[in-house]
C-alpha cells in the first residue's frame, strides 16, 4: 500500500566542556582545551503517517551499546516509537570526547563524562522532537559518486603489519548520497556516506573538532541548502590519504579534505531530481528541426515502503589462556603501570598501561567465570527501495562492499559505527599468520582487541557470519509490508 512520505530535520551543537578527555589510547588522549569547530548531532525523522524512523548523525567517536541504547531509548520515548526505529551513527571523529563507559578514569573525569552524556541525551531528544514537529510531505532520491581522500592503512613492513599507508591498495571510494526534498524539490536533508577515519586533526591539537565531516557538510549546506548528515561507512582499515594530523594547527588540511569530500557529495546531490524528470523530446513551436527536452513533474506515490528491523549476532571468542597465564599477564601490567607512574612517564604511556591493566583484570575474571556476553547488532532501515544497514563495529571496507554486492537493492548503504561500538571486525584474512596471540604487541589497532576490553580476539569466522546475517536481514525487508 502506497502512502505519503514525510520528513523533518533538526540539529543541535553537542560541544563538550573544556577539560574532558578524548577517547584515544596511544593517540588523541589529551584533554580538550578549546573548541576549534562545533561538534553537532543532526536528526532526520521520516514517516509515512503510521511508521516513523529516525536517523541520527553525530560527530562522536565511540560509545558502548548500553550508552547508545539509553540515547536511542530517550529519542524513541519522546516520539512514541520503538528503540529499533532509531539509528544512531558515529562519525568516529577522534577529536570528540569519551563517554563514561569508555574506560576507568579519575573521579573528576567521570563526573565530566556523566554530565556530558546527560547533556547529549537532552540535545538528541530536543533535536528529534523539533524534527518531528517540522515534518512535511517529501520525496527521496539517491546517487553515487567517487572520492579519493582515503588510503588503505595496513602496511606491511619487515614482515609485520604497521599502521601506515598502501597507496596502490583498493579501498571503497564510493560516496553514497540520499537526498530528501520537499515536493517542490527544495532540499530538506542530504545524507552522504563515506568510509574513512576522521583523524586529520591529530594528537598535538588539544581541541574539540568535527574533523573533515564538518567542512564537508558546510559545502553542501551553503551551496544546496537544507541540513547535511555525514554517516560513517566501513572505515575500519581506512585512514585519510593525507595521514594522521601532525601539526598543532591542522585546520588547513582538515578543511581541504572536508571540502574535497563535500564537493563530490554536492556534485552527486545536485544531479538528484526528486520532483521532475526529463520528458519526451519535442520540437518547439515552428522550429521542427530542433528537439527540446521538457522537464515534467514527477507524480505518484512518495512512500511505497518504510520499515526498521534489527537482529543480534552472538560473538564467540578464541580460546582463553590458563588462569595462571592470565594472572601473570595482569601482574605484569600492574607492575608496568606502577613503574610508569613512578618514573613520570608521558601521559599517553600511563593511559595505555591503565587500559591494559584494566583489560588484564577483566581477562582474569573471564577465565574464572567465563567470557562476558558480546553481541553484534545489525539494524536495517528501508525507505522505498533504499536500504541503510548499520553495524555496531569498526567494519572493514571489504565487508561493506561484500554486503552491498549481495543485497537485492541497488541503493544499499552499509554503515559501521552504528548504535554503539564493540570492536574492530577484521576478516579471517586480516588475522596474523599463525593466529592472534594474546601477548603480541600489534601495531595496527584493529588487532588490539584489548582496546575494547575483550578478553581475547573474536573468532576469525565472525565476519563471515555477520555478512550472512546482514544479507538475511536485508532480504527479509523485501517481503515485509509497509
Amino acid at each position: 500500500m502506497s502512502k505519503i512520505l514525510y520528513a523533518g530535520v533538526a540539529r543541535r551543537i553537542i560541544n563538550p566542556m573544556i577539560g574532558i578527555r578524548k577517547a584515544g589510547l596511544r593517540l588523541f588522549g589529551d584533554p580538550i582545551q578549546a573548541i576549534e569547530s562545533d561538534l553537532t548531532a543532526t536528526v532526520l525523522v521520516l514517516s509515512d503517517g503510521d511508521t516513523r524512523v529516525v536517523i541520527i548523525g553525530t560527530d562522536l567517536i565511540t560509545m558502548t551499546p548500553d550508552e547508545a541504547g539509553e540515547l536511542r531509548a530517550g529519542v524513541a520515548q519522546a516520539l512514541g516509537i520503538s528503540n529499533l526505529d532509531v539509528m544512531l551513527n558515529l562519525s568516529h571523529n577522534h577529536s570528540a570526547p569519551a563517554l563514561p563507559q569508555y574506560m576507568s578514569d579519575s573521579p573528576e573525569q567521570i563526573r565530566l563524562k556523566e554530565r556530558y552524556k546527560g547533556n547529549l541525551k537532552r540535545w538528541l531528544i530536543e533535536a528529534a522532537t523539533e524534527a518531528n514537529q517540522n515534518i512535511q510531505p517529501a520525496r527521496i532520491g539517491t546517487g553515487w559518486g567517487e572520492c579519493q581522500i582515503g588510503v588503505y592503512r595496513r602496511e606491511s613492513r619487515d614482515e609485520r603489519d604497521v599502521l601506515g599507508e598502501v597507496l596502490d591498495h583498493a579501498i571503497d571510494s564510493s560516496v553514497g548520497v540520499i537526498r530528501v526534498d520537499d515536493l517542490d524539490g527544495n532540499p530538506i536533508a542530504t545524507i552522504f556516506r563515506y568510509s574513512c577515519h576522521p583523524v586529520t586533526v591529530g594528537p598535538r591539537s588539544f581541541i574539540g573538532s568535527s574533523d573533515f565531516p564538518g567542512p564537508a557538510r558546510e559545502v553542501i549546506e551553503k551551496s544546496l541548502g537544507g541540513l547535511a548528515i555525514f554517516m560513517q561507512g566501513c572505515g575500519g582499515n581506512i585512514n585519510p590519504l593525507v595521514g594522521i594530523g601532525y601539526e598543532v594547527d591542522c585546520r588547513d588540511t582538515k578543511n581541504r579534505v572536508g571540502m574535497t569530500l563535500g564537493s563530490e557529495a554536492l556534485k552527486v546531490a545536485v544531479n538528484i531530481r526528486t520532483n521532475r524528470k526529463p520528458g519526451k523530446r519535442i520540437p518547439l513551436g515552428n522550429v521542427p528541426n530542433i528537439l527540446f527536452t521538457p522537464w515534467e513533474p514527477i507524480d505518484g506515490d512518495t512512500c511505497t515502503h518504510l520499515s526498521a528491523s534489527e537482529l543480534i549476532v552472538p560473538v564467540e571468542f578464541i580460546d582463553l589462556p590458563p588462569l595462571k597465564e592470565a594472572e601473570a599477564i595482569h601482574d605484569r601490567w600492574l607492575q608496568t603501570l606502577e613503574d610508569r607512574r613512578q618514573r613520570g612517564a608521558q601521559e599517553w604511556e600511563i593511559r595505555v598501561a591503565e587500559k591494559y591493566e584494566q583489560w588484564a583484570r577483566e581477562l582474569v575474571d573471564a577465565v574464572r567465570h567465563g567470557p562476558p556476553p558480546c553481541e553484534l547488532y545489525i539494524q536495517a532501515l528501508r525507505v522505498n527501495d533504499i536500504v541503510i544497514v548499520g553495524i555496531n563495529a569498526e567494519v572493514f571496507f571489504e565487508t561493506g562492499l561484500t554486503i552491498k554486492a549481495l543485497s537485492p537493492f541497488k541503493d544499499t548503504f552499509i554503515l559501521g559505527y552504528t548504535n554503539g561500538l564493540i570492536f574492530y571486525l577484521p576478516r579471517a584474512d586480516d588475522y596474523p599468520l599463525g593466529g592472534w596471540k594474546i601477548d603480541a604487541n600489534y601495531a595496527v589497532p584493529d588487532l588490539m582487541f584489548q582496546a575494547y576490553f575483550l578478553p581475547v580476539a573474536i573468532q576469525p569466522t565472525t565476519e563471515q557470519t555477520l555478512v550472512q546475517r546482514a544479507v538475511d536481514l536485508i532480504q527479509q525487508s523485501t517481503i515485509e509490508k509497509s
